[in-house]
C-alpha cells in the first residue's frame, strides 16, 4: 500500500540538527538560517503593517490580522477597537503579496484567524468573531459572535481558533478571569483556570480538551493523527531556564504552572502532567506541524518565537505515550524589533512568518516601551531548489464533484479540502477502502449516522499504529460503545500510545466493563502520561463503588482522591483579582537625567569582560545577584530566572535593569500590595491559595495573610530590586556583569 509521507508524518528526527548556517540580508536584518533554506519579504508597508495572525482560504487569499499600533489595554480597547483584518493576494503568481484590502476594521486585540468553511474566525476579546463576505467582493458584510467569554487587561483571555482534523473548532482560554460555560455533557463548568475547548462549527458540543494553572495558552498545532500540542508562556515557574515551552495536548490533562488559586477545584490524575518543550522565556506564540515533504521536515513543530526574535524547529521522537523534542533554530533576526507572532504552511510547504515589529508592550515583558513606528512584514521561508508545485490548491480541479481519490493528492491543500468536502454518505463505500487512511477516517467522522461509525470501526485493525490512534480519536468523538472490543485489543496492545488513546476512547464512552482492564493497565504503568489516560478513564465513567479500596490500587487511590476534588466544584469562595498598576507617571526630567547616565554607562560595554563578569555575578555577596536570582541551579527563586536573560534582553536593557530597576518589571514579579484592617503590606506573591495569601518583600520573609483579613490587593510599579548597584558597583563592574548577561542564552 503506498502511503503519502505528509498524511503518515514521521514523528522520529531522523536527520538531526539543522546543518551549517548562513546569512541572508534583507532591508535592516540580517537573518540567519540552515544553509539549504532560503528567506524572503513577501509583504510589508503599505500592504500590511504590523501583522499578527494569519490564514488561508482555499483560492490562496491570505487573511491577516493587522494591529493599528494600539497599546492600551485589552479592556480599554473594547470601548476604542482600532485593529482589523487585511485580505491580501498574489494576483501574478510569483509567491508576493502584490494587492490587499481590508476585509474588516474596527476590531479589538485579533489574537487568531482561521478560515473555515466560506468565513473567517477571529479571536478578539471578549469573543470569537465570525466574519463573512456573503456578496464576493472581499470585504466581510456579516459579523457575529460566534462564542463570547471574558476580557482581561491583558489580554490573554482567548487565543485563536484552530481547526483540528476531526472538524471541530478549537480555541484557548487563558487569563484568570472567571467563566460559566455550558458543557455538551449536561454540566455547567465555572471556573478560572486555563484551558482549551472544542466545539462543532454550529457552536454545539462544547467540552473542555485540557486545563491549566498558566494565563497564557496560546497556539495549537495538530498531527494527522489527531494528536494535540499546545505553545504558550509561563507553563513553569521553577527557575532553572524554565518558563514557557510546548505542550503534548492530551485530553483531561492539567497542566502547569503550579496554581492553586484556579486549579483547586479541578481533579488531575497526581502531579501537574510536564512540559514536552522548555524553551525559557522565548514568549512561544503561533505553531504549525509541517504536512508537506517540501522542507523536509514533514511532521516537525515550527513555532515562532516573540522574544527570541526566531522561528525554532522541533523534531518530534515517541516518548512512551508522549513524545520528546529536539529544538533547533530555523529562522533568527539579528533585530531586537524582529517580533515574529505566527508561522503557517503555504500549499508549496514554504513556510510564512509573520513580524508584528515593534508594538506590542501589553503585559509583555520584553517590549521595554512600544514602537509603533517599527513596522512588521511577512516571510517566506523556502528550500533552495524545491521543486515547484504545479497547482498546489487544486483550483484547476471541479470541486463541484469531489472525488474520493483527491484524499492521496500529493498536495496538502488538495487533501485537506478533500476532507472537507467528501462528507455525504454515498462516499463512505469508497472511503473505508481508501488507501489514503487517515484522510478517508476523518472524512467519516464528520459524518453521522450508523455506517459513518462502522466505518470508523473498521480502521481499528489497520497494520499502521498512526491509522488505529486516528481511527481510536474518531471513535472517542463519538462515544461509539460498539468499537469496545476493537478498544480493547488496542488496549492490551503493550503500544503506550495505543493503549493510552484507547483508554482515553473508554473514559469517554463510560461502559463500566471497561473498569477492571483499565486497573489491570494501570498497576504497571510507569509512563506519566499513560497513567494520566487510565487514571482519567476511570474517573469519567464515574462509579467510585466498583473501584478497589485505595490501599489496594494506586490508580483507584487516585481517581478517589479526583471524586473529592469534583465535589467542591463551584462551593469554593472564588479568589478575587488584584487590580492592576495604577498607571505610569512619567518624570521628564528624571527620564532625561537617568537616560543621560545611562548613555555614559554604556560607553563602556565595548570593553566589558565576560570572564570578569561571570566571577562577580557568582561572588553573591558582592554582586548580590544570587541572593535574589536564580541561574541554572544555583540561586534563590525569589527574582526573576537569569538563566537565559540574554536570549531576551539586550545590552541596553539589562544595563537599565540593572541601574534603574524601576524602569522594567517582569511578568509576575511585580509586587502586590494588600490592604487589610491593620495595615498594608507589600511583596512578591508566592502563593495565591483559596484561604491565604502568602507575599515576601526578600527571600525568606514571607508574610501570610488570611484572605478573611483582605479588604484589596493592587499590583505595583515599585521594584523591590532596589536601585543601589550604580555606586555599589564600579562602572567598570557593571560593564562586565552586562556582558556576562548577554551571553546567557
Amino acid at each position: 500500500m503506498k502511503t503519502r509521507a505528509w498524511i503518515l508524518a514521521p514523528l522520529t528526527c531522523l536527520l538531526g540538527s539543522f546543518a551549517q548556517a548562513h546569512e541572508v540580508t534583507i532591508d535592516a536584518h540580517t537573518f540567519t538560517l540552515p544553509e539549504e533554506f532560503t528567506v524572503e519579504k513577501i509583504a510589508g508597508p503599505p500592504l500590511v503593517q504590523r501583522p499578527i495572525h494569519m490564514a488561508f482560504e482555499e483560492s490562496g487569499a491570505l487573511y491577516v490580522t493587522d494591529s493599528s499600533g494600539n497599546t492600551a489595554s485589552a479592556t480599554a480597547q473594547i470601548k476604542n477597537p482600532t485593529h482589523r483584518i487585511l485580505r491580501l493576494t498574489d494576483s501574478d503568481g510569483d509567491g508576493v503579496i502584490d494587492q490587499s484590502t481590508v476585509f474588516a476594521d474596527k476590531l479589538p486585540f485579533p489574537e487568531g484567524a482561521l478560515w473555515l468553511r466560506g468565513s473567517l474566525y477571529v479571536s478578539a476579546p471578549p469573543s470569537i468573531w465570525k466574519f463573512t463576505d456573503t456578496n464576493g467582493d472581499g470585504v466581510a458584510d456579516s459579523r457575529e459572535a460566534w462564542f463570547t467569554g471574558t476580557v482581561s487587561g491583558c489580554g490573554n483571555d482567548l487565543h485563536g481558533p484552530y481547526s483540528g482534523p476531526d472538524g471541530l473548532i478549537y480555541w484557548c482560554k487563558g487569563e484568570f478571569a472567571q467563566q460559566t460555560l455550558s458543557l455538551a455533557n449536561g454540566r455547567t463548568m465555572v471556573s478560572r483556570a486555563a484551558h482549551v475547548l472544542r466545539a462543532r462549527p454550529d457552536g454545539s458540543q462544547l467540552e473542555v480538551v485540557l486545563t491549566g494553572g498558566m494565563n497564557n495558552p496560546v497556539g495549537l498545532a495538530f498531527s494527522p493523527s489527531g494528536t494535540r500540542f499546545l505553545s504558550g508562556t509561563f507553563f513553569d515557574l521553577s527557575g532553572g531556564g524554565k518558563r514557557d515551552g510546548i505542550l503534548h495536548a492530551v485530553y483531561g490533562g492539567v497542566f502547569g504552572r503550579k496554581n492553586d488559586g484556579v486549579l483547586q477545584e479541578h481533579p488531575r490524575t497526581g502531579e501537574l502532567l510536564p512540559v514536552m518543550q522548555q524553551m525559557g522565556p522565548a514568549a512561544p506564540s503561533g505553531i504549525c506541524m509541517a504536512r508537506s515533504g517540501a522542507l523536509g521536515h514533514a511532521g516537525d513543530l515550527f513555532c515562532a518565537e516573540f522574544n527570541s526574535h526566531r522561528v525554532s524547529r522541533h523534531a518530534l521522537s515517541p516518548q512512551g505515550a508522549s513524545f520528546g523534542a529536539d529544538a533547533s533554530p530555523l529562522l533568527t533576526s539579528n533585530q531586537t524589533d524582529f517580533h515574529p507572532t505566527d508561522v503557517i504552511e503555504d500549499a508549496d510547504g514554504s513556510l510564512i512568518v509573520a513580524d508584528t515589529g515593534g508594538w506590542y508592550r501589553i503585559c509583555c515583558p520584553t517590549s521595554v516601551s512600544a514602537k509603533p513606528e517599527v513596522l512588521g512584514g511577512l516571510y517566506r521561508v523556502r528550500k533552495i531548489h524545491a521543486p515547484k508545485v504545479t497547482d498546489p490548491r487544486g483550483r484547476t480541479l471541479d470541486w463541484s464533484k469531489p472525488d474520493p481519490a483527491w484524499l492521496s493528492d500529493a498536495r496538502p491543500a488538495v487533501v485537506e479540502r478533500a476532507i472537507g468536502s467528501l462528507t455525504e454518505a454515498r462516499h463512505i463505500p469508497a472511503l473505508i477502502l481508501s488507501e489514503a487512511r487517515i484522510p478517508a477516517l476523518w472524512c467519516l467522522s464528520r459524518m453521522h449516522g450508523p455506517d459513518a461509525r462502522a466505518g470508523i470501526r473498521s480502521f481499528l485493525s489497520d497494520p499502521d499504529a498512526e491509522v488505529r490512534i486516528a481511527a481510536m480519536e474518531a471513535v472517542a468523538l463519538s462515544r461509539d460503545a460498539d468499537a469496545a472490543e476493537g478498544l480493547l485489543l488496542q488496549l492490551r496492545s503493550g503500544h503506550p500510545r495505543l493503549q493510552s488513546t484507547a483508554a482515553m476512547a473508554m473514559g469517554r464512552i463510560g461502559d463500566r466493563r471497561f473498569i477492571g482492564p483499565l486497573l489491570e493497565l494501570a498497576e504497571n504503568a510507569t509512563d506519566r502520561f499513560l497513567f494520566h489516560a487510565v487514571a482519567h478513564a476511570l474517573f469519567e465513567i464515574g462509579d467510585p463503588a466498583l473501584l478497589p479500596p485505595a490501599s489496594a490500587s494506586a490508580a483507584a487511590k487516585v481517581v478517589r482522591e479526583m471524586f473529592e476534588v469534583s465535589k467542591t466544584a463551584g462551593s469554593l469562595t472564588p479568589i478575587p483579582f488584584h487590580k492592576e498598576a495604577p498607571p505610569a507617571v512619567s518624570d521628564p526630567v528624571l527620564l532625561e537625567t537617568q537616560a543621560k547616565r545611562l548613555d555614559a554607562l554604556a560607553t563602556l560595554l565595548s570593553s566589558g569582560d565576560a570572564a570578569r563578569g561571570e566571577r562577580l555575578f557568582r561572588n553573591a555577596s558582592q554582586s548580590l545577584c544570587l541572593t535574589c536570582h536564580t541561574f541554572g541551579s544555583e540561586g534563590a527563586a525569589f527574582g526573576p530566572d537569569l538563566t537565559k536573560i540574554g536570549a531576551i534582553r539586550t545590552p541596553r536593557e539589562l544595563l537599565e535593569s540593572i541601574v534603574y530597576p524601576g524602569n522594567i518589571l517582569a511578568r509576575y514579579y511585580e509586587p502586590l500590595t494588600v490592604r487589610t484592617r491593620t495595615g498594608d503590606s507589600l511583596g512578591l506573591i508566592r502563593k495565591d491559595g483559596s484561604h491565604e495569601l502568602i507575599i515576601a518583600a526578600a527571600p525568606g520573609a514571607e508574610v501570610r495573610i488570611p484572605r478573611s483579613e483582605i479588604l484589596e490587593t493592587q499590583y505595583s510599579r515599585i521594584s523591590l530590586m532596589p536601585a543601589i548597584f550604580d555606586g555599589h558597583l564600579a562602572p567598570e563592574q557593571i560593564a562586565d556583569l552586562v556582558t556576562f548577561l548577554t551571553t546567557a542564552k
